[in-house]
């Protein structure tokens, strides 16, 4: 009785056990499915995250690169008109020499200086030969449309037993006035010599600040004197830019104003402009990571030495007395 009751249940329970046994069984298997799909989403979120992230740094290092370009403007990012070439090479000359300019750049003007500060359009255009006497620094630039101003050629001439001496005419002699007596006029145009009394540098120069200059010589006309050698002299600051990235070179542009010749103000006119050493980018910018180095290097600063000349010009005719 036992055994055929034992035989009955088993046969009613087995089929219920299977079922169970099956559905824990696809249970199992839809827990493994699913931690699958997680694990391969999480994957695939990690990848996703990192190629944007990666993205990222190289948008972010491009833009460095164009940043870096952007910000060397001027004289590099539009092209330049080329250098000058100078006939002869800087050296020491015994005689006179004839020098020629010429520039490669079609349509290009030539400018240049004599007097060692940085030739600007305003200096004196090249149309011919000069003649190079005494000791000279010579300095060119070529301007052509559509391009940026060249970067400068320059040659220093030396004439031994010369001084240097910039190119300036001789002071006319004043014209008696009649009244009151003892007063002369100096004409507009009379050249006046300056010179630095101390060092300038562009970086301590702000638009507006005045400049050591001084007379290097009195201001005479035979034998009178209207200003003694030394009178300072005011001259200020228009234009001071610090040498950037991409090679630009620093500049400094002054302009004289006027100085005292017993109780007259003399006024003046003239300006000059002195750049440092352009650094351009070489080659090397077509090379990853130096090239960013590269064009991230600046030129150098603008600087005037004590003891550099300078002439500037009576603004317009002045009444003087001599003070000997």
């Amino acid at each position: 009785m036992r055994k055929q009751l034992f035989l009955v249940l088993t046969f009613f329970a087995f089929p219920a056990f299977a079922a169970a046994q099956d559905a824990a069984q696809q249970a199992a298997q839809a827990a493994q499915q699913a931690n699958q799909q997680a694990m391969q989403q999480a994957q695939a979120a990690s990848d996703e995250a990192m190629r944007q992230a990666q993205l990222a740094s190289q948008q972010a290092s491009q833009q460095a690169q164009q940043n870096a370009l952007n910000a060397a403007s001027f004289p590099y990012v539009v092209p330049l008109a080329a250098k000058p070439t100078i006939s002869l090479k800087s050296g020491n000359y015994s005689n006179p020499v004839t020098v020629r300019l010429k520039s490669a750049t079609r349509g290009a003007v030539i400018y240049y200086t004599t007097d060692g500060w940085t030739p600007t359009a305003d200096s004196p255009r090249y149309t011919g030969p000069i003649t190079i006497s005494s000791t000279t620094n010579l300095q060119a630039i070529s301007i052509a449309p559509n391009l940026s101003r060249s970067l400068i050629a320059s040659a220093q001439f030396n004439f031994p037993g010369q001084q240097f001496a910039a190119v300036t005419s001789p002071a006319p002699l004043p014209t008696p006035a009649r009244d009151p007596p003892r007063t002369y006029i100096l004409p507009c145009d009379t050249p006046v010599h300056l010179v630095f009394s101390e060092d300038v540098n562009e970086k301590k120069a702000e638009v507006g600040d005045k400049l050591p200059l001084v007379l290097a010589d009195d201001l005479a006309a035979g034998d009178m004197i209207f200003a003694k050698k030394g009178t300072p002299v005011d001259a200020i600051v228009a234009e001071s830019d610090g040498a950037h990235i991409g090679g630009i070179p620093g500049t400094l542009t002054f302009e004289a104003q006027s100085f005292q010749a017993g109780n007259t103000t003399v006024y003046l006119h003239g300006y000059a402009t002195k750049e440092g050493q352009a650094k351009p980018p070489n080659a090397s910018v077509l090379i990853p990571v130096v090239g960013v180095f590269g064009i991230l290097r600046h030129g150098t600063d603008a600087n005037i030495k004590k003891g550099t000349p300078f002439t500037a010009y009576f603004a317009q005719d002045t009444l003087l007395s001599p003070i000997n």
